[in-house]
């Protein structure tokens, strides 16, 4: 019994002194955890600092960055954050050849079982470390070049799966975020998506810069507000404007663009009244900022405002608007942004109804953009602001053949320019059907090989059936696939006028139906052509079809492609405008009346003559009945045919 007991004794101290030992054990790696957390958080924020600093003209100089560099110790670390780390840094600055490079050396090459353990310890940290390491090292390879897409958006999108596979989801929008940055140069509606997805789990704006919150919520806003702006998406681009002014720091520069943006998506819109409130805003906060150039942009902005929308109504605020801005330095100015200086003398002819020195300003504003042209590394970009802006000085003057020339010069660059994105895609960048068949396919010739293990060689006999049976199914899919593609024919050619080649009044109305429940803010017009049966009857039908078929190609080349038009009955069309208020609308219809008079020539006779129409113009104001709309612009045509043609009657619900 007493040997009983002298073992359990033993057991239970031997029991005890193990508990003993693994808490200590616990404490102490915790407490060691907590010590490379620690370190790793000075080693994010240093590199950070570092990577955007260095050989930069900012507040934190080269000789600051090295201090903080020796300070942080990381050249002596050869733990796996240090060898990382080093890594990130050298590889920074690796092509610099005119300026100096980052002091830090690399002294032991970075393997997987590195990044395994940051990943461990912060996946936040790895995931932002990682694509900036993803990123420099292809910038490294391919010289900058846009090319380095083909590296980057494969090996990003591998750190993303990484990311969700940790289950942080901050650390999956980190390495989303770097990823839409790549794919802004391949597909920027992919880009755009992938930075909403990860809009929501961003990290915000810290006043500690590091890796992790280098591209932070605001950053993104700021790169969605871009590109809204760009893809002529005026309503996000408003959106994300206003959100990058809520969130960044007041005393930024980055606020007075968002301004700029913003209002100038308003105008987009039409939405004049909101557009100049904004703009009141925007000064109120330029105030606050030492910075003439930022004032007189702001200035600018609101002249434009007043001049788009208010030309005729305020008179005195644009004058003095214009004595505020000729009181500034205007040669500062010019020095700093000569196209801002020449574009305010533009509006400034406007102001004071002087053509010849409109048209001698517009041209300065655009030879000087071409002719820094060649130093831009965003040459479409810079030639698609030139058309821009030509076609809205010309608007606002009203010589609209001056203003469709230059946007249509601007409709065909962006077409341009988004082939020439579109082209640097490859079918590595998308994860789509292909890739998903294949991973299927492997996938069945490896149950097969089990199967096949299993049970042995299937006999001739079974084989054959099995090919036989493929066969079959492949005949019957691509049969089903040819009936498939012949009936989306035939309907798309059931929705389109024989004539015309506008839509048919079946799909219009089957079309406005779901329009007209999703967009408040529409107008719609009918048309009639004036005096139509007396071209019929004095110059025959084929002239008639000839007239209708010259109006139709006339408005489809003004139109938006959110717009429809279809051939309502006759010589009667009926025009579907989204997201526009009635006012752009008529200005639109007067624009397509004028085109059309100056149309003499026609095929079909040697005579000359022009033709006009008539129109009834709807805003329709959120009434989503279509009978109702309808009956509306059948009165308001017949109203303006009372009133002697060629003109808009127009009416708002």
């Amino acid at each position: 019994m007493s040997a009983w007991c002298r073992f359990a004794r033993l057991v239970l101290c031997l029991l005890i002194t193990t508990n003993i030992c693994f808490t200590a054990y616990a404490r102490s790696l915790d407490s060691s955890n907590a010590l490379r957390l620690k370190k790793l958080e000075t080693y994010s924020h240093v590199t950070a600092v570092a990577i955007y600093n260095w050989n930069e003209d900012t507040e934190i100089d080269n000789r600051q960055i090295v201090s903080m560099l020796e300070s942080a110790g990381i050249q002596n670390d050869d733990s796996s954050e240090g060898i990382i780390f080093r890594h990130l840094l050298a590889t920074g600055t690796a092509k610099e050849t005119v300026k100096p490079r980052l002091p830090i050396y690399v002294k032991h090459p970075l393997l997987k079982e590195h990044w395994e353990e940051l990943k461990v310890l912060n996946a936040k940290l790895f995931s932002a470390a990682k694509a900036y390491y993803i990123y420099a090292r292809a910038v490294n390879d391919f010289d900058g070049s846009a090319q380095r897409i083909t590296t980057t958006v494969p090996a990003l999108r591998r750190l993303k799966l990484e990311a969700l596979d940790t289950g942080d989801r901050v650390a999956t929008a980190i390495a989303s975020i770097w990823l839409s940055m790549e794919l802004t140069l391949a597909s920027p509606i992919q880009a755009i998506n992938e930075i909403e997805y990860a809009l929501a789990y961003l990290p915000t704006r810290s006043s500690t810069l590091s890796l992790e919150n280098a591209l932070d919520s605001s950053t993104a806003h700021q790169w969605l507000r871009v590109s809204y702006t760009e893809l002529s998406v005026p309503s996000r681009a408003y959106f994300h404007s206003m959100k990058v002014i809520e969130e960044r720091n007041r005393n930024d520069e980055f606020v007075t663009w968002a301004y700029f943006t913003a209002v100038d998506s308003l105008l987009l819109q039409g939405k004049y009244e909101e557009a100049l409130l904004l703009s009141d805003r925007a000064l109120e906060h330029v105030k606050n900022r030492d910075s003439e150039h930022e004032v007189f942009l702001t200035l600018y902005q609101k002249l434009r405002v007043l001049l788009t929308g208010f030309r005729w109504q305020n008179k005195n605020e644009i004058h003095t608007i214009v004595k505020k801005m000729d009181a500034m330095d205007l040669d500062k100015v010019k020095s700093r942004a000569e196209e801002l200086f020449y574009l305010y003398q533009s509006y400034k002819a406007i102001a004071e109804n002087d053509k010849e020195r409109l048209s001698a300003a517009s041209e300065k504003y655009k030879q000087v953009m071409l002719d820094t042209l060649p130093s831009t590394g965003f040459k479409t970009k810079h030639l698609l602001s030139i058309e821009l802006e030509l076609s809205r000085l010309y608007d606002i003057v009203g010589d609209y053949e001056k203003a469709y020339k230059h946007t249509k010069a601007y409709n065909q660059l962006l077409v341009k320019k988004n082939t020439e994105q579109f082209k640097l895609s490859s079918p590595s960048l998308t994860d789509g059907i292909a890739r998903n068949i294949a991973l299927a396919r492997y996938r069945q010739q490896e149950l097969a090989a089990l199967r096949d293990e299993k049970i042995g060689l299937s006999t001739d006999k079974e084989a054959m059936k099995t090919t036989i049976f493929a066969l079959i199914t492949t005949i019957l899919i691509i049969l089903a696939l040819w009936l498939w593609i012949a009936k989306r024919q035939s309907d798309t050619l059931a929705e389109r006028d024989s004539l015309t080649g506008a839509l048919t009044r079946r799909a219009m109305l089957k079309s406005l139906k779901k329009a007209l429940k999703s967009d408040s803010t529409s107008c719609v017009a009918l048309l009639d052509v004036d005096n139509f049966k007396k071209i019929n009857d004095k110059h025959g039908h084929l002239v008639g079809d000839e007239v209708l078929t010259t109006l139709t190609r006339t408005i489809q080349k003004r139109i938006r492609k959110s717009d429809k038009l279809c051939r309502y009955g006759g010589e009667e069309f009926l025009i579907y405008f989204s997201d526009t208020d009635q006012q752009s609308a008529k200005r639109i219809l007067d624009e397509l009346n004028a085109s059309l008079s100056r149309q003499k020539l026609w095929s079909g006779t040697d005579q000359k003559f022009s033709v006009s129409f008539s129109s009834g113009l709807l805003d329709v104001n959120g009434e989503t009945n279509l009978d109702t709309i309808i009956k509306a612009c059948d009165d308001l045509l017949y109203k303006a045919k009372r009133e002697g043609r060629a003109r808009v009657a127009a009416f708002s619900f």
